[in-house]
């Protein structure tokens, strides 16, 4: 019971780092925050942390989705066996 929990906090505190680290892209005059291939931000975009785009007070863009995506990539990428140890 205990290595499942300390299994969890580890992948916990990691969803936290990576989530902090991703760079989203913001323009001088927009409100939103983009992924780097968001169609609304062709030029001009400056690559910020999410982050600091959030504290900021930038919001999602709803047409790239920029905070689900990330969130959705991670989640596939972590895979936990919790079958192990019973």
């Amino acid at each position: 019971m205990n290595k499942m929990r300390y299994i969890l906090t580890i992948i916990i505190f990691v969803f936290y780092v990576k989530l902090n680290s991703q760079t989203v892209y913001v323009t001088e005059s927009g409100k939103k925050y983009h992924a780097k291939n968001c169609q609304l931000a062709k030029t001009g975009k400056k690559g910020i942390t999410l982050s600091e785009a959030m504290k900021i007070g930038y919001e999602a863009c709803k047409n790239c989705k920029a905070d689900k995506i990330s969130v959705a990539n991670k989640k596939e990428k972590v895979k936990i066996d919790t079958t192990k140890g019973k």
